[in-house]
């Protein structure tokens, strides 16, 4: 069967309906599918071919937007790049990409041949052995202002369209490699399990280079003919606040640690009062009592969904009881390998949406791509009804004096009775003759009083042996990868050097 994945988000909408928003700034449909056909021409005319790669590093917005679904109309494949990723990521990326052409926010006045150094507006200083040509946004406007509207490139079903580069908590980050035939599939959890539908206006506070707005707002939001937000500014509590109260998105997607820092800095309430009707959380797992806190506060129950790079789209999801996870619509989850009862097991998921593999990485796609499934590192319990739940990643489920820690619990249970912790992380180490102890860090309020921390030291005086943390370690902030996700094996490290 043959395709193209931007061509069919994009077809059989309203033309007069509004399909993005960023701040003042607005896009039709009708606006949207010609301006990504001319960039699909601009594409072309600065030499990118059917299958090269184009790194798109720009902020959210409706330049990110065109520029990226014109790379897949014109035949390529889009790669969205984190404007702010760190030096070393940035270099092993570009490295090993082979991009045809990069667009970032650079000066008008720099050449569009590979320079000898990158301006300061890139996210870092770019490999010399790189031969991308390199796009400033100013001057690709006027590449796509003068050109013509173009037909979308025929592709077929199993042709690359995007990257999306996995976290990287558990290592570097891997390339992931979709498919066109995802655009088939996308809305089926926003259509099937969140009710999304033409008039909603969908808004996620974690940027479009991580695949969770990507696959389930932009993509979803398209397919579906409803209104993306976008923000262009890097997430905090205060500046998604403030895009909810002025943009008014009826869908909400986050993650559990934004969630939280909504709650704990006060503006739940703006929830409660500008239209939202539903909020999704994923990108970590949801502690049942922030799920009752939220929906105490804002009156909006959380959907809990579990997602990867990998399936692009939600593949479990809860929708409000905190029994458990089941699959989405379309959506096989099996046991990996049998298991103890209670035990927790890895699972294959089969999914319409789950990628081809990951790029150049023979030995990862073999271990985590298997018959066509999907085999993601995390664990998870069956439950006697037949859900699942969470059992955390193989570095967060630990043995203590042999016994099982779940690390995740153990810091929910921390956070839960400190309400001054904004943020905290429970990391097992070895001491020099093997034994292992767990190390808690946590982040406190600004301005929170010295008794937080008491309140923390007498609370693990408490705990059994097998889980009390052996130190206790204040830090401004916790370390996460571009997405959002704990850096737990950096944590661990620290612990260990200290």
């Amino acid at each position: 069967m043959t395709i193209n994945a931007a061509a069919l988000l994009l077809g059989g909408h309203d033309a007069a309906a509004v399909a993005l928003v960023c701040g003042n700034d607005q896009m039709t449909y009708g606006a949207l599918r010609e301006r990504v056909a001319c960039a699909a021409a601009a594409w072309c005319a600065a030499g990118v071919a059917i299958g090269d790669r184009v790194a798109i590093a720009l902020p959210d917005n409706l330049d990110w937007v065109v520029a990226y679904l014109g790379v897949i109309w014109a035949g390529g494949v889009a790669v969205a790049v984190n404007p702010r990723m760190p030096p070393d990521e940035w270099h092993t990326i570009v490295s090993a990409a082979g991009f045809r052409c990069i667009l970032a926010a650079m000066p008008t006045a720099m050449p569009t041949a590979m320079p000898t150094a990158m301006p300061t507006a890139m996210p870092t200083a770019t490999p010399l052995a790189c031969t991308a040509r390199m796009l400033a946004v100013d001057d690709w406007r006027g590449l796509v202002a003068g050109a013509p509207a173009i037909a979308p490139c025929v592709m077929e079903d199993n042709a690359p369209a995007f990257w999306s580069h996995s976290s990287g908590s558990s290592g570097s980050p891997k390339a992931v490699v979709h498919a066109h035939r995802f655009a088939r599939h996308v809305a089926g959890v926003a259509s099937d399990v969140l009710d999304v539908h033409i008039g909603d206006r969908l808004f996620a506070s974690s940027r479009m280079f991580f695949v969770y707005p990507l696959g389930n707002s932009l993509f979803a939001g398209l397919k579906l003919g409803a209104t993306i937000i976008l923000d262009p500014q890097w997430p905090t509590a205060a500046t998604v606040a403030a895009t909810v109260a002025t943009a008014r998105p009826s869908i909400f997607f986050s993650v559990p640690s934004m969630y939280r820092s909504l709650l704990r800095e006060g503006f739940a309430t703006v929830f409660a009062h500008n239209g939202v009707r539903r909020c999704v959380s994923a990108g970590e797992a949801l502690p049942n009592a922030l799920r009752d806190e939220w929906q105490a506060q804002t009156g909006i129950k959380l959907v809990d969904g579990y997602g990867a790079s990998e399936t692009l789209c939600l593949v479990l999801v809860d929708v409000h009881s905190g029994e458990g996870f089941v699959p989405a619509p379309g959506v096989e989850v099996a046991a990996l390998t049998a298991s103890d009862q209670g035990q927790p097991t890895l699972v294959h998921i089969r999914a319409p949406t789950v990628a081809l593999g990951y790029w150049n990485r023979p030995d990862a796609e073999a271990l985590s791509f298997r018959d066509g499934a999907f085999c993601p590192a995390d664990l998870f319990h069956r439950t006697e009804s037949g859900t699942w739940r969470f059992g955390g990643r193989e570095d967060s489920l630990v043995k203590i004096c042999g016994r099982w820690v779940d690390l995740v619990a153990l810091e929910e249970r921390l956070i839960g009775a400190c309400p001054d912790i904004v943020e905290a992380a429970a990391v097992a180490i070895e001491d020099e003759d093997g034994v292992a102890s767990v190390a808690f860090f946590y982040a406190m309020k600004a301005g929170a009083s010295s008794d937080g921390g008491i309140a923390l030291h007498s609370l693990v005086s408490t705990l059994p042996p097998h889980q009390r943390p052996q130190s206790l370690h204040a830090v401004p902030a916790l370390p996460r990868t571009a997405t959002g996700k704990l850096l737990r094996r950096q944590l661990a490290t620290m612990a260990a050097a200290r």
